[in-house]
Formats: structure tokens, C-alpha cells, sequence
């Protein structure tokens, strides 16, 4: 979220910046009638707003696809830590772990996995 804040507020500063500068350039330049430089304007300011529609939809629909993300991970953060502590605390050997979003996690698990084996054969010839 900060990340996306920040690059929300350095576009802004950005856009204001190009903006000033860029109608200071316009009303610099000799185009006749004051009717031509009020219609240049006009069509500036236009081409500002779409430009600034646009890049609102893009960051909106940007903050919700990481959201989305972000609350996958989490989840899968959330069941990994749940059979660890399974695994852990109760020696519940026969607790299952499935990952269901992302490669990374799916090789963390069965990372995990094979540790309960050992923990398991382990913990039966101990007894």
C-alpha cells in the first residue's frame, strides 16, 4: 500500500509539474486570436483529464489485483503456519498440507512434508 501511495504521489507531483510547464510553454507562443490560445487550452486541459482518468483506472484496478494477491499468500501463510504448529506442538504426523496458489509454497510444502516423514519415522523408532 505505501508502495502504491508513493508512486500515486510522485505521479502527481510529476503531472503538475509537466502541466505548469507545458501551459506556460502554450500561452508563450504567439498563436493569434485569443480565441486559438483559448481552444489550444482547452484541448490541453482535455488530453490532462484523460490521461489522469486513465492512470486513476490503472492504479485502481492495480491496488485490487495485489490485494488479491496478497490475501492468497497470506492464506497460504496461514495454512503453512497451522500444520507446522500441528506438526509441532501436537505430533499430529497424519495432518495434511495442500498448496493451492503459488509454485513457491507447493515446493515449501513438500519441503515440509518430507521433514514430517523423517519426524515421524523418527518419533516410531523412538518409542
Amino acid at each position: 500500500m505505501k508502495t502504491i501511495l508513493l508512486f500515486v504521489g510522485v505521479f502527481l507531483v510529476l503531472f503538475f509539474i509537466s502541466y505548469v510547464l507545458l501551459k506556460h510553454f502554450l500561452l508563450s507562443l504567439d498563436l493569434g486570436e485569443a480565441y486559438a490560445v483559448s481552444e489550444t487550452l482547452v484541448a490541453f486541459n482535455f488530453v490532462w483529464l484523460e490521461i489522469s482518468v486513465a492512470f486513476f483506472i490503472l492504479m485502481s484496478a492495480t491496488y485490487f489485483i495485489l490485494k488479491r494477491i496478497n490475501s492468497k499468500v497470506y492464506e497460504e501463510l496461514d495454512t503453512i503456519s497451522e500444520y507446522i504448529y500441528e506438526i509441532s506442538e501436537n505430533k499430529n504426523y497424519e495432518k495434511t498440507l495442500k498448496s493451492q496458489h503459488y509454485l513457491e509454497f507447493l515446493r515449501i510444502s513438500v519441503g515440509l512434508k518430507n521433514i514430517t516423514k523423517r519426524l515421524a519415522q523418527k518419533d516410531k523408532r523412538s518409542r
